[in-house]
């Protein structure tokens, strides 16, 4: 005689499957499933701050999988009204930018690319090309990048001044080196999934 049972542990017992119905009787106890931080109650005084302590308690939950974490809705391409010279002439030079499962991809004529230095004397002379990446939020503020810098309104406002749209973050690439090793890129935000992106550049002269 044999029967099929919905709830059942597999051999070594270190899974146990839960196909029924599982029924904590009274005085029983779960210990061990993961649990929010804790969260002193709101003093809020207005709808706005409510909103705020309400929002900083649901990305808890959603860090712990109590709910479904979001996701950034991942955007890109060349930074509308570029100002410095060599980096609007670089940009005439790209033919394609696309994006597809994180994937960004610019295509380019590499050797007609001007090097010109970066106003940030650590980064060096390189064929710079400006992107403007989406992140599908309405601002990029309490988003992380490469997962130890917080973007700060300094960032926003950069993206601003070189026409970008609001949830937007500027990123310089150097295209002679990416050009030859892929360059990724991560965000994280309190209850979001982690973004990968990649980042290549290919030569249409080829």
């Amino acid at each position: 005689m044999s029967y099929n049972t919905k709830n059942y542990t597999e051999q070594g017992g270190e899974v146990t499957h839960i196909g029924g119905k599982l029924i904590i009787d009274e005085g029983g106890s779960v210990e061990g499933l993961p649990s929010a931080e804790s969260q002193a109650p709101s003093e809020a005084t207005t709808v706005a701050g409510i909103k705020d302590d309400f929002n900083t308690l649901l990305a808890s939950l959603k860090d712990i999988g109590v709910v479904t974490k979001d996701a950034f809705t991942v955007g890109a391409g060349l930074i509308p009204t570029p100002t410095e010279e060599d980096l609007v002439f670089n940009h005439s030079k790209v033919s394609e930018v696309e994006i597809e499962d994180n994937e960004i991809s610019i295509t380019c004529a590499i050797n007609e690319l001007r090097s010109f230095a970066s106003s940030d004397p650590t980064q060096g002379t390189h064929k710079w090309i400006g992107l403007a990446i989406a992140t599908g939020e309405g601002s990029i503020l309490g988003i992380k990048y490469n997962g130890t810098y917080d973007f700060a309104q300094a960032d926003v406002d950069e993206a601003t001044s070189v026409g970008c749209p609001a949830g937007s973050f500027v990123l310089y690439i150097k295209a002679d080196e990416v050009i030859n090793e892929a360059k990724t890129i991560t965000l994280n935000k309190k209850g979001f999934e982690k973004a990968g992106i990649v980042i290549r550049v290919f030569d249409n002269q080829n």
